[in-house]
């Protein structure tokens, strides 16, 4: 019988939320309190997102950024702007694999892949790991838009065989992870403020790929960069 590769891709499940609904999750004050709760302190996030004129990567649910200088590519495997599912790829050789296979189109990293620059976008983040692995953020956008989320990330192994392709056990396994942020949010319901919260503008086309007009909530929010130097393997490791 023919051996079956062992393959990895790292995974991101996350759900959104409003804002927090306590001043201090680490005074762990709600019934029933976290497990364990710690802050993982404060940080600037610069992005920088890439696409191409006919935006096929973001056509394809793929985003192609620089994060504080280093490349990086979020695919979308599933949910919507609210609950997301996400393979992540990091580094110029995954992330110019990935682009090469939806443009079709060989370029280098000096060459940003071919790619333009369509957008800048500045995040203070906070963040914090509750039960010790469930990691909560909470973000402030450089015009004015906030957003939580709490997340997971796993590195994935699964078997490329016949009967279960590496999609079917990616989305078996993000179904599962949602289920766990779902029963985390569920019992510490009084961390998180109710209501709807508005999805991240990096995640948003509409946001990233402004019509002529921008919605009022993104005006100042994305440096749109038409001025940038001319000029899918999604697998994240070998088998």
């Amino acid at each position: 019988m023919r051996p079956s590769h062992i393959l990895r891709a790292l995974l991101e499940v996350e759900r959104k939320f409003c804002s927090l609904a306590v001043e201090d999750l680490v005074a762990n004050t709600g019934k029933p309190p976290f497990k364990i709760v710690h802050a993982l302190g404060q940080c600037t996030i610069h992005d920088v997102y890439y696409d191409n004129p006919s935006r096929s990567l973001i056509n394809a649910g793929i985003w192609v950024r620089r994060r504080n200088g280093s490349w990086e590519a979020k695919l979308k495997r599933g949910g919507d702007f609210i609950n997301s599912m996400f393979e992540e790829l990091s580094g110029p050789d995954l992330v110019r694999r990935c682009v090469q296979d939806v443009t079709g189109k060989e370029a280098s990293e000096k060459d940003f892949f071919g790619l333009d620059a369509i957008a800048t976008l500045s995040t203070v983040r906070q963040s914090w790991i509750a039960d010790g692995e469930f990691k909560i953020v909470f973000d402030a956008m450089n015009f004015g838009h906030t957003v939580g989320e709490v997340e997971l990330q796993e590195e994935f192994h699964f078997s490329a065989t016949a009967n279960a392709s590496k999609e079917h056990q990616m989305r078996e396994k993000m179904g599962e992870m949602d289920k766990r942020i779902g029963v985390f949010m569920n019992k510490y319901h009084w961390a998180f403020r109710p209501g709807v919260p508005k999805g991240h503008p990096s995640e948003d086309s509409e946001t990233l790929t402004p019509p002529p007009r921008l919605p009022r909530h993104a005006l100042g929010s994305l440096l749109i960069n038409r001025r940038v130097t001319p000029n899918m393997a999604t697998d994240q490791t070998k088998p």
